[in-house]
């Protein structure tokens, strides 16, 4: 009888002891901290030095590089041509977009990741360099482009005293992946463009 009396005891001790196990193992919703989404990093103005030496198409800044979100390097202000850098502040606007500005408030963006939309013709000028038909590299759309073919009947104007003098011819420029690029002339004729690593002096 007391034998019996002390198995049927034990029995609900564990049976009580394995529910409020199984009770306190489960977390509460109130104890559960809410998840936050993640913020941009918003920057105050920093001091910085930006490369112009070979022309403004990258930039390394709050980790990472960017790359000058106007396609157009020609539409970019002429800060001092005279200096191989200009000095500044740069300041992270969100968390893709920065933004230089020197003394003078001139202002240039960019942005963490290649500019320029894919398959899309933009208009766009190639340059028949002076003494001959090769096409000079490109600047565009945050990189270096170069081209090894050239334009049937196309070439540039005589070898003079400068070597910045070219024949200019208007077409379109088109974006195929992140390094490669087609340009087309009024005529039809095409220009495979291949995408060049970035300049020491960028």
């Amino acid at each position: 009888m007391r034998a019996g009396l002390a198995v049927t005891v034990a029995a609900m001790l564990i049976a009580g002891c394995g529910e409020a196990a199984t009770t306190t193992a489960k977390p509460s919703a109130a104890a559960t901290p809410p998840i936050s989404q993640p913020q941009p990093l918003i920057s105050q103005p920093q001091p910085f030095n930006l490369f112009t030496h070979c022309g403004i198409l990258t930039t390394y800044f709050a980790g990472r590089t960017f790359y000058l979100a106007e396609l157009y390097r020609a539409r970019v202000p002429v800060m001092d041509p005279g200096r191989p850098e200009v000095l500044g502040t740069m300041t992270l606007l969100s968390a893709h977009v920065a933004a230089f500005v020197d003394h003078m408030g001139n202002r240039v963006l960019f942005v963490d990741q290649l500019p320029g939309a894919l398959d899309t013709p933009y208009a766009f000028v190639a340059h028949v360099m002076s003494g001959g038909n090769q096409i000079s590299d490109e600047q565009f759309a945050g990189r270096r482009w170069h081209t090894p073919e050239t334009l049937p009947g196309v070439t540039g104007p005589p070898y003079g005293n400068g070597q910045d003098r070219s024949t200019n011819v208007g077409g379109t420029f088109t974006i195929v992946d992140a390094d490669h690029g087609v340009f087309r002339n009024g005529a039809g004729a095409m220009l495979h463009f291949t995408a060049l690593p970035p300049a020491g002096c960028d």
